[in-house]
């Protein structure tokens, strides 16, 4: 580690010297512009260029095809690769298709060029588009809705509805996967504006962006029970899954809205509601009396989801907590 002494000019500047080898190394001249990146906790950071970076990377996929292949290119995308270069000696038209599908399901790629044995996948999407925020905003949006869809297909036995919940599942995995990427090009320093989310506030975004995932993901197994559900549940458990309905969407609402601001004290109240809530929804999995066995399925499979769903719920709130603690705000 280098020091420098800090020193005065006229009434009010204060300068420091750049180390040589560094200037040198980066071609910094009499005249040239460095860029000064403050973090949250004080420390400056230099930089020689503004512009994003074009990280290109070359995968060469052989004859994988299928989920293996998906694990590659969306192992890239995460990676923060802006230009993808997927080649094989004898590319197929199913490993062709199957890059289609993998870009469609991802946000910013596209397929710019093909030829016999090579597809490029461009990333489109601007570093200042990636808010993470508007992100988290729209999960939000999407998986309160997939969960009232699929208590509501369930209780009246829509299985259009429940069907429209599963495929729903794909948008917030985009998201998650957006949110994830970004945590990663925060990391690399340089490729995401410092000022506009720190890597600290990004990587709690973007363990909250999973928990919301999860949660969708359960929304998804209620569907898939409500697709294959040929009779209807009793008043009284209908009328318990409707107000459960409005509950997990205030508690999802105010999770991420205490995340935003990173407050606790909020955050341990969602808590408390969160665990009150488990613990008198349990009532929907007493079987006692029920007589036919797909019941009990039914009612053992949508109470484990909704506990599940509390749990992430308490997560976030959870996360709120750390990240409030992690921000350094006054510390001394």
């Amino acid at each position: 580690m280098e020091t420098r002494k800090v020193q005065r000019t006229g009434k009010s500047t204060f300068i420091v010297s750049l180390p040589k080898s560094w200037a040198t190394k980066n071609g910094i001249q009499a005249g040239s512009i460095v860029y000064i990146t403050q973090s949250e906790n004080g420390d400056l950071m230099l930089s020689i260029d503004r512009s994003e970076r074009e990280i290109k990377t070359k995968l060469d996929i052989g004859d994988r095809a299928g989920e293996q292949l998906k694990r590659d290119v969306i192992g890239c995308y995460l990676g923060g690769y802006r230009s993808i270069e997927v080649s094989s000696t004898s590319m197929t038209g199913s490993q062709k298709k199957d890059l289609h599908q993998i870009v469609n399901k991802l946000i910013g790629p596209e397929i710019l060029e093909e030829t016999v044995n090579k597809v490029i996948i461009q990333d489109l999407l601007s570093s200042e588009e990636l808010a993470a925020e508007k992100a988290l905003r729209r999960i939000r949006t999407v998986v309160k809705s997939m969960i009232q869809d699929a208590l509501s297909a369930l209780l009246t036995g829509n299985h259009d509805l429940a069907s429209d919940v599963i495929q729903r599942d794909d948008d917030v995995d985009r998201l998650n996967l957006l949110i994830a990427r970004q945590f990663m090009e925060v990391l690399r320093a340089g490729s995401v504006r410092q000022e506009t989310l720190s890597s600290t506030t990004a990587f709690f975004f973007m363990q909250a962006a999973s928990n919301l995932e999860r949660i969708a993901d359960h929304a998804c197994r209620i569907a898939e029970i409500a697709s294959q559900c040929q009779y209807k549940l009793p008043a009284e458990t209908t009328k318990e899954l409707t107000q459960l309905d409005s509950a997990l969407a205030g508690l999802i609402d105010d999770a991420l809205s205490c995340l935003l601001q990173s407050d606790s004290e909020k955050a341990n109240q969602l808590i408390d509601r969160a665990r009150e809530i488990q613990r008198s929804a349990g009532g929907i999995a007493d079987s006692s009396g029920v007589k036919d066995p797909s019941e009990m399925v039914v009612r053992l499979v949508v109470t484990g989801s909704i506990d599940r769903m509390l749990d992430y719920i308490v997560n976030i709130g959870e996360l709120t907590i750390n990240l409030s603690h992690a921000t350094l705000k006054g510390a001394q």
